[in-house]
């Protein structure tokens, strides 16, 4: 009787304990970055817009929860096609995001966030967040 109380009890314990997000699950996310172009065609006059994939290296970063004021918990330099990957996440919320390069009427260059929500729902999945289009010149 005694060990059927202690296996219980076991057994309570592990079921009871709902774990965040974050890593140790079997999940993916993954997604890519593109750059936008759009320039007037000299010879039409017509704007146009070109999309390509950025150098390798851009930083994309992962916040463990949906919340985006919070620090980052892990971040992914992209491959030469702009591709990112985040594995061995459990299920539960996230945010995903990386900086867009802006240049104002000045010509003066900065940075912004841009941040993509997303939710893991089921263990095994592979979760592929909308891609990130981080930069427009006109």
């Amino acid at each position: 009787m005694r060990n059927l109380l202690i296996i219980c009890a076991i057994a309570i314990g592990f079921t009871a304990c709902e774990k965040s997000a974050g890593e140790g699950g079997t999940s993916v996310i993954e997604g890519q970055v593109y750059k936008i172009f759009t320039f007037q065609n000299p010879t039409t006059g017509t704007w146009d817009t070109s999309y390509f994939q950025l150098d390798a290296g851009r930083d994309v970063f992962i916040i463990y929860s949906n919340d985006n004021t919070e620090l980052y918990d892990d971040k992914f330099d992209t491959d030469y096609n702009g591709k990112y990957h985040f594995e061995y996440l459990r299920k539960g919320e996230y945010t995903i995001y990386t900086y867009a390069d802006s240049t104002d009427n000045s010509n003066v260059k900065h940075e912004y966030p841009v941040f993509k929500q997303i939710t893991i729902s089921s263990n095994n999945s592979t979760n592929t967040v909308g891609d990130f289009i981080i930069e427009k010149n006109q």
